[in-house]
């Protein structure tokens, strides 16, 4: 990002940064901040027992990938430029209130397993989307229990 600004102050080139909060959806891999949801949809569409690191309660500020490719897409045609953007839900959601969504969709109860929480995992994380809101007209129209929801539903047909 300071690279970036440099470029424009000294040769005039103009940039947009964005910044994603916990991005999950359809044929995400189990890599990444936002592969929690990956992780758990899978088993789940296998029969299989979920384990949360930690006491659950950590959080985290999950975005569709459809609302991000929207936001992209904003960003790649917006006259208001040379700043950074975070495309966010701006919302905290604790990974046990996602296990009781996911119960939800899957029409199951889901008793988690919980192991040691990991060495430095962030305990708290949501971005505000206050900026893209104003500047790029974004908002994320994809609600998590929608998202969840078809996440789950593709990871069952694999």
């Amino acid at each position: 990002e300071k690279y970036l600004a440099l470029y424009h102050m000294a040769f005039g080139i103009h940039y947009v940064v964005l910044r994603f909060a916990n991005v999950y959806g359809e044929r995400q891999g189990d890599g990444g901040e936002g592969g929690v949801i990956s992780i758990f949809a899978k088993r789940l569409a296998k029969g299989q027992d979920i384990t949360i690191f930690g006491n659950g309660k950590q959080t985290r500020d999950f975005v569709y990938a459809g609302d991000i490719a929207r936001g992209i897409r904003l960003a790649l045609t917006t006259p208001n430029v040379d700043t950074c953007y975070n495309l966010s839900t701006q919302t905290e959601i604790s990974l046990n209130e996602l296990v009781t969504i996911l119960s939800r969709i899957t029409g199951k109860e889901i008793n988690p397993s919980y192991g040691p929480a990991r060495e430095g995992d962030i305990y708290r994380s949501s971005l505000s989307n206050e900026k893209a809101v104003k500047n790029l007209h974004w908002i994320p129209e994809v609600s998590l229990e929608e998202g969840l929801k078809r996440t789950y539903q593709y990871f069952q047909k694999q």
